[in-house]
């Protein structure tokens, strides 16, 4: 699933995107046009296999298929938006920034339209311009990420991951569920602070991973268990 003028009225949080600067570029003028789209799910992927590149992502996707603590991936029906929307190819682990790319100068953009696949040179532009398109604003706020509490809420210029699986596996008795549940809980807080490290070693920004659950997803568009 990409992300589209159908879903992202209805799911991803446009108030935030500089209209400005979408006229400027030729990318809509009331609502982003169909290039926009285009060009932003083209970012979208190459942004993803940078951080797959990066991060230890898919070693971590794969720990947890592994583990004996069961951790059961959510079903497809039941992932929100942006686990819908991710190209990683991941069962655990997606991106949760937004993407502004309408911040990105008309070089950039031409080149962007030019490009179909993540190579060198897809590899230094992303390098070179995500710590622009990842933040709405000019310099470094904080935004809420979910839920309006402390879990959720990240600086502008934080590289945000989240993380989620079904955390309520009913085949297991009572006193094994709670001990399984704080296992996994321990084990999130150390996938917590190896991002944060690997974020500040490879791409020279801080990565915040936040677990979600269905309390705290922004659920897919058309989801028929959508409220």
């Amino acid at each position: 699933m990409k992300i589209s003028i159908e879903n992202i009225e209805k799911e991803y949080p446009s108030n935030l995107i500089n209209y400005d600067l979408l006229k400027e570029k030729g990318l809509g003028e009331k609502d982003p046009n169909e290039k926009y789209f285009e060009l932003l799910n083209k970012y979208k992927s190459f942004f993803e296999d940078y951080l797959k590149e990066k991060l230890p992502l898919l070693q971590i996707d794969n720990n947890m298929k592994e583990s004996e603590l069961a951790f059961k991936p959510i079903e497809e029906t039941n992932m929100d938006f942006y686990q819908i929307t991710s190209s990683m190819g991941l069962k655990y682990v997606y991106l949760r920034n937004n993407l502004y790319i309408e911040k990105l100068n008309s070089a950039d953009i031409e080149f962007l339209d030019s490009k179909e696949e993540y190579n060198d040179e897809t590899r230094e532009f992303i390098s070179r311009t995500f710590k622009d398109v990842i933040n709405p604003y000019d310099d470094s706020k904080v935004i809420f990420y979910g839920p309006e509490n402390g879990q959720f809420l990240c600086n502008s210029n934080d590289v945000v991951l989240g993380i989620r699986y079904d955390e309520f596996n009913t085949e297991l008795e009572d006193k094994a569920f709670q001990e399984n549940f704080i296992e996994k809980q321990r084990i999130i807080s150390q996938l917590i602070t190896v991002l944060s490290v690997y974020g500040l070693q490879q791409l020279g920004v801080n990565v915040k991973l936040i677990q979600y659950n269905e309390v705290s997803i922004m659920k897919k568009y058309g989801d028929e268990y959508a409220k």
